[in-house]
């Protein structure tokens, strides 16, 4: 027996035994042995017996030891010499019998609730004390074959093997479990006896043998806790396992397993603060941390979870599969929108969780829950929707008592609440230390996809749409880390496969989505419904903690029902009170207040005014999506909140700057289709567009921005003439996957646009392609950098559009992946451009190794190409061999830069160098990280000592150790060079000093980087 149970022992027998002539009892000593049996009757102290009790109970394991009352309780103790144990002992059976009531005061025994004691009928004290060694032996299962059903069937814990003594109960009311539901518990109905049940404990004067021998007493109340559990288990296994996807939706359901998905829970503070693994966590903690008092408040935003997770719990106890959860005889789970300050619990489990027509007796379970309250479990959903507001603590029930722990103590409770409750559920009337405190934090970016996944489970390739939609967007990864909105996203591309680019349009589908099955709700009503529930919404919106419920008084006549008609209110069942309505979650709440303050503008502008000088006062970002949902397909209306904001910022807007993102979310929630306000257009476009690291939602408002002034026809002021401005358009580190396509077109309407550089923007082979299309009728764009996009392998899909941009002398190809079949796709439309030039050529970066061969002979007609980039990984010297050889007949020797860094050049420079000679114009040569040796290093020096332009030769990062001497005198003929870098490269102090005689006499040179070299002790 436990220190709990010990303490509730201890209690009931200081109860139990309050007067002098109570403390002694009848008790009959039986012997029986072959000859026959003789009885002894006498008297013994209550207190003996109840020792006895305790001693057997510890030799167990098992069992409840009741509170002995001689009025009430009759002491039997057989001995039996013909069956000793092992050890040789007499066998000793206790009967410890309640004696029939002399009144009616109790119904005729229900034999089905007060089952007679055999280990067919679970120890009391087993879902307290989960077996964990073999003092607790594990359910024996051929009593209770293997479910056919998908789900495990109830706590198999509470079904032991019966005795020969003790037939199982007839079966035949209890059936196999269907496929869809686990059976009920088989041992809540066992066969009956004639008499009043006996209470039978055998245990072995030896302990070590005593194993297999079981305890059963039961406690006041046991009935009515054997039946009230029956109940629930079936009620958490049946209806309340599925979880409704919309809550207006009666018919849109799926299974708790079907849905569920971990969620990211947090505990501690500063230091200490650390991640839970699931529910159970906070269940052990509490064990091990409050034995008396154990209480969790588990916070987290408006659809975060919690009401699943509590489902989840229930769920998880009724069928068995939580070993965590046995402990519990019975969990309640109680929904707080339907409790008031003076609400009771028993009051609340009958109202909410059991049938009307329930045998449970109310006093009974009452008395129970009072005796046994460390096998209760209490989930109270939602404190944040309490419906008392000024509590009077001289008016609370025992809801509230529980929770300030004037009752019930040792119960475990788990209470939910948003974070604006949690000091007013934290306070001195209410919860007070020690408790947990939990965080609900909803998803984390593993939980999305595996939620998506169980959601589109017989469609995978709807799920993986999806999940890539979300993942490019920051927006929708942002609202997919809240089950709720998750779930919104989920409903809607189940039905179109897609979804909408604006945050109003999205909300406004899911609003349609729901009343769309409704077929007898038209357009028209919803507006209306909208509009009206909005006006108590904006209460709530613009009130200090925003207020999220409403009592039904709240509504203007005839609108109740029309909510409810269309269900964006729904009704909870409150027995013995007028009924209650809940508004939606707090983005509809926020939805249908944007709706209603929309309406205002045409009729009432003032009262419009007045609550848009209120939310820019008190901070626009606060109410973001209030001002964008505003902003709906309404130009008038966006115009209006445009100016107020910007009549408000101080600042400049900028793509940098939260207030002119703002200002541009609410332009594209307008979906204007004229040319865009003037404040817009010159905060926003200037000669030059640097966008870097905008989120998805912020890319495509101001693609939609772009998109409105290209769309413009040519006049004056048109938008295309604003755009005309532009000549320098940069991109970077910007996820374009999504609105790539609606950027393209854009571009042509920059028709003085110079430079573009998509820098890292997550393009692939048919973004760029587009992009390529609409760049090529713009006569001026000399440059296009698409550094950082993985193309690789797409080459021929885009390299035609290449060849059409006529003007194009740059073209930067970095870090994308080519590989090269790829490089030659490139090279081969660019030979033949007449009167046109390739000034820059970099394919730094790329394993091209051993593929020079299959485009260099094209690279030759690049008439003007001055600089070329060669930098990479996995070149050989045979490329090198390839490369330079068509390139030195270049007209007019104009190649004056050349790149071939980190490339494995190491023994080959003599088949390569002599072609490096013909380029007279060179001046800058990078050789760094080319794994050159000494003899490399002389090739290359007597290679460029007649070049006349030489300025800059990079040797870094190669292995020159010792070598100085045999290649300085050829550097010494570098006459024009100003710039020798050998940093990292293993010189030692005498590698310094011929270096050093070498540079003396040139004439212009001025830097000499040794960085990174064991010079020490070598300076003098």
């Amino acid at each position: 027996m436990d220190e709990r149970e010990a303490r509730q022992t201890t209690t009931s027998q200081e109860d139990a035994t309050t007067t002098e002539e109570h403390r002694r009892i009848q008790v009959d000593v039986v012997t029986t042995d072959s000859q026959g049996g003789t009885t002894v009757p006498g008297t013994v102290p209550v207190a003996v017996v109840q020792q006895m009790l305790q001693h057997m109970q510890q030799i167990s394991g098992s069992g409840n030891v009741p509170t002995i009352n001689p009025t009430g309780y009759t002491v039997t103790i057989n001995t039996s010499r013909d069956n000793p144990d092992q050890s040789g002992q007499p066998s000793v059976n206790i009967n410890v019998s309640e004696k029939p009531p002399s009144t009616s005061q109790y119904p005729p025994a229900d034999q089905s609730a007060n089952p007679p004691s055999s280990s067919q009928h679970p120890p009391a004290d087993q879902s307290a004390n989960p077996p964990s060694s073999s003092q607790h032996p594990p359910a024996d299962q051929s009593e209770n074959p293997p479910s056919t059903s998908q789900y495990p069937p109830a706590d198999q814990s509470e079904n032991p093997q019966s005795t020969p003594q003790h037939p199982p109960a007839d079966q035949s009311e209890n059936p196999q479990s269907t496929p869809q539901h686990p059976p009920a518990d088989k041992s809540e109905n066992p066969q009956s006896t004639p008499q009043q049940p006996t209470t039978q404990q055998t245990a072995s004067q030896t302990q070590e043998h005593s194993s297999s021998k079981k305890v059963k007493f039961d406690s006041p109340g046991q009935d009515a806790a054997d039946s009230c559990e029956k109940s629930l288990r079936s009620l958490y296994m049946t209806t309340g396992s599925y979880v409704q996807l919309l809550p207006w939706v009666g018919d849109d359901m799926k299974h708790i397993l079907d849905i569920f998905t971990k969620l990211q829970l947090k505990t501690g503070k500063g230091e200490n603060e650390f991640m839970l693994a699931s529910y159970e966590d906070i269940i052990l903690l509490l064990s091990r941390a409050y034995h008396l008092n154990p209480i969790a408040i588990l916070t987290g935003l408006a659809g975060s979870g919690k009401t699943t997770l509590f489902d989840k719990i229930a769920y998880d106890w009724a069928v068995g599969s939580s070993r965590v959860l046995q402990r519990y005889k019975l969990v309640f789970k109680l929904k707080m929108h339907s409790l008031d300050e003076t609400s009771g619990h028993v009051t609340a489990v009958f109202n909410q969780l059991l049938a009307e027509d329930t045998c449970v007796d109310k006093g009974r379970l009452d008395t129970f829950i009072k005796h046994s309250p460390m096998k209760v479990l209490i989930l109270l959903d939602g404190f944040d929707e309490f419906k008392t507001t000024s509590l009077c603590e001289s008016k609370f029930g025992s809801i509230l008592n529980i929770l300030n722990r004037m009752t019930l103590r040792g119960c475990t409770v788990l209470v939910s609440t948003r974070p604006s409750h949690y000091d007013r559920l934290v306070s001195w009337d209410l919860v007070q230390e020690p408790f947990t405190h939990v965080e609900v934090l909803g998803f984390n970016n593993k939980s999305v996809p595996e939620y998506v996944n169980k959601f589109f489970s017989h469609e995978p390739d709807k799920a993986k749409g999806l999940i890539d939609r979300i993942k490019s967007s920051d927006l929708l990864s942002g609202m997919a880390e809240s089950p709720l909105l998750l779930l919104a996203l989920c409903l809607l591309w189940r039905d179109d496969g897609t979804l909408v680019e604006t945050v109003s349009s999205l909300f406004h589908k899911g609003v349609a989505f729901i009343f769309k099955r409704k077929e007898d709700v038209s357009e028209e009503e919803v507006s209306r419904v909208l509009v009206d529930i909005g006006k108590i919404s904006l209460q709530g919106v613009l009130a200090p903690g925003q207020l999220l419920s409403f009592k039904q008084s709240d509504f203007k006549a005839g609108v109740l029902d029309m909510a409810l008609k269309a269900g964006i209110l729904t009704r909870q069942r409150v027995l013995g009170k007028p009924a209650t309505h809940d508004s939606l979650e707090f983005i509809y709440n926020e939805f249908s207040a944007a709706m209603y303050w929309q309406s205002l503008l045409e009729e009432h502008k003032e009262k419009f005014r007045k609550i848009l000088n209120q939310v820019v006062s008190e901070g626009p970002k606060k109410f973001e999506y209030l001002l964008r949902f505003c902003c709906r397909e309404n130009e008038a209306c966006t115009n209006v909140i445009l100016k107020a904001l910007h009549g408000s910022c101080r600042e400049k807007w900028s793509l940098k700057s939260e207030m002119g993102r703002l200002a541009l979310h609410c332009f594209c929630e307008g979906q204007s289709e004229r040319l865009p306000p003037d404040v817009l257009i010159h905060s926003f476009i200037a000669d030059q567009i640097i966008i870097e690291g905008l989120d998805s939602d912020g890319l495509e408002s101001f693609t939609y921005f772009l998109k409105c002034l290209a769309g413009q026809p040519i006049k004056k002021k048109s938008g295309s003439t604003h755009l005309a401005k532009v000549n320098k358009l940069v991109v970077l580190q910007c996820n374009l996957t999504w609105c790539a396509m609606n950027l393209a077109p854009t571009m042509s309407s920059m028709t003085n646009l110079r430079s573009v550089g998509l820098y890292g923007c997550s393009l692939t082979g048919k973004h760029f392609a587009k992009i390529a299309e609409s760049l090529k009728d713009l006569a001026k764009l000399v440059e296009l950098d698409l550094s950082g996009n993985d193309l690789g392998g797409t080459a021929e899909s885009w390299c035609k559009q290449v060849k059409q941009l006529k003007a194009l002398t740059k073209l930067v190809l970095v870090g994308c992946s080519l590989n090269g079949q790829d490089i030659k796709h490139v090279v081969e439309p660019l030979k033949d451009r007449p009167k046109r030039a390739v000034h820059e050529w970099d394919v730094s970066g790329y394993n091209l190794g051993g593929s020079a061969d299959s485009w260099c002979m094209d690279a030759k007609h690049w008439r003007t190409l001055t600089k070329m980039g060669w930098g990479g990984r996995s070149r050989h010297g045979r490329d090198m061999r390839h490369g330079p050889e068509p390139l030195r007949d270049l007209p007019n020797l104009v190649l004056v830069e050349l790149d071939i860094s980190n490339n494995n050049l190491g023994g080959t420079a003599e088949s390569w160098c002599k072609q490096v000679k013909h380029w007279k114009a060179l001046k800058k040569l990078g050789l760094g990280g080319c794994s050159l040796n000494g003899e490399d290093v002389k090739h290359v020096a007597e290679s460029l000592k007649d070049q006349r332009n030489l300025v800059e030769l990079d040797l870094s990062r190669n292995d020159l150790g010792g070598t100085t001497e045999t290649w300085c005198m050829e550097v010494k003929q570098l006459r024009t060079l100003t710039k020798l870098f050998l940093g990292d490269c293993s010189l030692n102090g005498q590698d310094i000093k011929h270096v050093a005689e070498s540079l003396g006499d040139l004439p212009n040179f001025v830097e000499l980087d040794l960085s990174n070299n064991n010079l020490g002790g070598t300076a003098e």
